[in-house]
Formats: C-alpha cells, structure tokens, sequence
C-alpha cells in the first residue's frame, strides 16, 4: 500500500517591475525588517510636499509610509487616494510617494487628475535612492516605518486601509500581511518550486544513471490515489500500469499487443535478447556498453501527483492523455480470445470460506506466506498474477463478492503457487484452464509504425 502527502502550489498575479536587482524583501538595504532605517537623502524632482525634509522629520511625527507607484498602475492610483485620505484625517502619519518615471510624465498625469490634498504627504519622481534600497518586483508596494525609524514591514496595497493605520500609529503591525517578492523570478526560465508547494504535478524526465529503477504506485485500501512514481523503467511500464488501474506492475506480455517497427526501445535486453542483438545496438562494444546505451535512449521516469484522492479505476483518465502525446502512442484496449484460468466457487463448500471479520485491508505475498485480510477474490487474484510468474490471466466467475480473510504458510520453505492453490481448493475456490475472451492492451507507435 502506498501513502501520499497532500501537496500544495499557490500562483499569485502581481504587476511586475524589471530591473531592480535580486534577492528578498525581507532584506532592505542589508538590513532585515527590524532595523533602523538608515538615513536616506530624499531627492527630486519633487511633486508636492516640503524640499527640504528628511526621513527621519517624516517618521518621527508618528510614523511613515514609504510607497511605490507607477501612473500607469491602476491599483497605485486608487492607493494614492486613500493615503490622500487617510493621512487628512491622521495628520502624524507621513506619506513619501516615489516613483520611478520621469517628472514630465507624472506632471501630465496631475494635470488631469488633480494633486493630492493632504499637507502630509510627499511625491518624487526620477527616484532610484528609495527603489535600490527597496528592491521590490510588483507595485502597490509599501515599506512601514514606525517613529523610532524602525523598518516594521513591507506589504502590498491591500493593507493601506484605515483599521491598520490606526493600530500602525499605536505602534501594531503585528496583523500586517508581509509582502515577499522574488526578485530572481523569471517567466522565460523553467519554474523551480519547493517539491512542498505543488497540488498537481504530471512529467517525463530521460534515464537518470543516478538513482535506481523502480515503481511507487498502487491504490490506498479505499482503492484510491494521489500520486504515482515510476523511475527509470521502459515505455510500456507507464502505460500497463494505466491499463491494469495500477493493480499490476509485473508485465504480462500475453495480454500486450505491440505495433511498432521499433519494438526494441519496449523491450528490455534481458527479456529478448535475439532481439536486442539484431538492433541497432549491436555496434561492435562489449555487451553492458551496448546495454547501458540502450537504458540511456529508451529508459524514462514519471511521476504523476493529483490534488485529491482519485479512484485508481480512473488511472488511464489521468495518464494516457499525457503518456499519449509525449511518446506519440496511441493506446487501446480489445477482446482477444485466449488460454485463461476461469475460476469458480463450489457452493457446496459455502461454510469453508473464510470470511473476513473487519480486519483491516492487507494482502501481501511473502518469501515463504502469504497473508490476506478482508480482500476480495478479484484481489487476490491480482496480487497472485502480480507476485507469481504464472502469466495465464484469470477470470473469475464465482460471483463471489465478499471479502476473505486467510493466511497460507509454506511447509516446503518458499511458497509456490500450486500451495496457494491447494489452499484455495480446500475453500471451494478452483481453476480450470480454457479459452475465453479476454481484454488486453494494444499499443501503436506512431512514430514508428509497421511497413504493410
């Protein structure tokens, strides 16, 4: 059984600023939110507001706002607006408002919507002082200075309203929302996020000679899943696991149906190898050379990582469509009429089952046991055509849909299937070899397609 985490990813849209350098805000200058502010020259062109002031005037009359804006930032005008407001009716707060676009530019945008009103606020442009020690990436943006001259947050637009004005004056902001931009982001670079922060995930990566081989997959005892990991396995792993709604790992290739003129880059060496030595890949190196280049062409990994639990009956929902356009595989199921073991219950031997009590799901298959808690009997099926070598699918007709609870041991040392087989005959559950439709899974390779 697998378990998974809950995965999250959050994708914010921020109006963006280029050019100002790298690294956090919660860093200003060197100093982090908590130090003192150290004493920048406020410079022109000045807008509005007295020349001659400095920071430490502006913050030690009860407190500072230091903002960023744009004209051409919608939410930056209707900020501007409100600070008008608020430092009218909150005349110790002190407002610098600094932008970086030229002084004719910001004038022509007074000229049509009129100057703020309030005797406590300043407006610069041409400003690079306040935006190099400020580095920030999207606007509104705010740096809170309380009177001491203490850097106390930075945050975005949201928080300029008159509830935390007030307790900001008190000397609280400790329920501001604290602004964090990520200065080195870059929307033409691949997105690297903390494996922590993703909700849905689903890639393809080329053989890694770094790691092992394997598969992480399987439902939960509610038959469901969030997350599936294959790494370093051939193509056709991805897509048998789809097709068996990940109740099987262990290829059966009886029921795997392959059109291709490149059948080897589905085929592992070990299992053809006639096959592996008429490709390609007979190029005169010694056997593990060749064999190690045909991992690097033809091995993959993929992972798959869904919001939610989903019923791993759903698997091919998720996977194919994906599976399907990077490996240019179309793939499909039939009915093929072949040798099966059809399995029935005698009903005579009703009272030998050994119906589960409410144990907790489990079936696993061990060196020498195999034990089984409230599993029904298309489950156990599965787990013996998945963890014995038998490759004659069943089909099972007992119509049976209880669940069963037993545990075989072996007398012999390691278990075989003829032992657990015995075992189930004396439950009334038995197996007869005959032909019967079955459905299997067919692959077309697109790419390269059989020569008619």
């Amino acid at each position: 059984m697998m378990s998974n985490k809950l995965f999250k990813i959050i994708t914010i849209s921020v109006l963006a600023i280029a050019g100002f350098g790298t690294g956090l805000i919660q860093t200003v200058n060197g100093q982090e939110i908590g130090d003192k502010l150290p004493d920048l020259k406020i410079k022109g062109p000045f807008i509005m507001g007295n020349e001659k002031s400095t920071v430490a005037d502006l913050y030690q009359k009860g407190g500072l706002i230091i903002n960023f804006w744009a004209t051409w930032c919608s939410p930056c005008l209707k900020e501007q607006k409100r600070l008008d407001s608020l430092t009218q009716i909150y005349p110790d707060l002190s407002v610098l408002s600094v932008t970086y676009e030229d002084i004719s530019g910001v004038k022509a945008h007074f000229a049509r919507a009129g100057l703020p009103k309030s005797k406590s606020m300043i407006i610069t442009t041409n400003d690079t002082i306040f935006h190099n020690a400020f580095k920030h990436r999207a606007i509104p943006h705010n740096i809170w200075i309380d009177k001491a001259g203490i850097i106390k947050a930075s945050t975005g637009g949201d928080e300029i309203n008159e509830k935390n004005i007030k307790e900001f004056l008190k000397g609280n902001t400790s329920k501001l929302h604290i602004k964090k931009d990520r200065l080195d982001f870059s929307f033409t670079k691949t997105y690297h996020v903390p494996d922590s922060m993703i909700l849905f995930r689903s890639y393809i990566t080329g053989y890694n000679e770094e790691i092992t081989s394997g598969v992480n997959f399987g439902p939960d005892e509610n038959g469901e899943f969030k997350r599936l990991f294959a790494w370093n396995r051939p193509i056709i792993q991805f897509f048998w696991l789809a097709f068996t709604k990940q109740k099987n790992s262990r290829m059966n290739w009886k029921l795997i149906e392959l059109d291709s003129s490149d059948s080897i880059r589905f085929i592992q060496t070990y299992f053809n190898r006639p096959l592996f030595e008429r490709s390609k890949y007979t190029n005169g190196d010694d056997l593990v050379t060749r064999e190690r280049k045909w991992d690097y062409d033809n091995l993959y990994c993929y992972e798959l990582i869904l919001p939610k639990n989903i019923p791993a009956s759903k698997s091919s929902e998720y996977m194919l469509p994906d599976l399907e356009k990077f490996f240019n595989i179309k793939a499909s199921t039939r009915k093929k009429k072949m040798m099966t073991n059809v399995v029935s219950l005698d009903k005579s031997k009703l009272s030998k089952l050994p119906v589960a009590k409410g144990e907790k799901p489990f079936i696993d298959k061990f060196y020498d046991s195999l034990i089984v808690k409230s599993t029904s009997i298309d489950d156990i099926l599965d787990c013996l055509m998945e963890r014995f070598t038998d490759d004659t699918p069943y089909v099972n007709k007992t119509g049976y849909n209880g669940l069963l609870s037993f545990e075989i041991k072996s007398e012999k040392g390691k278990l075989t299937l003829e032992e657990v087989w015995a075992k189930l005959n004396g439950f009334g559950i038995k197996k007869v070899e005959k032909k019967h439709l079955y459905e299997i899974l067919v692959l077309k390779d697109l790419s390269h397609p059989n020569k008619i």
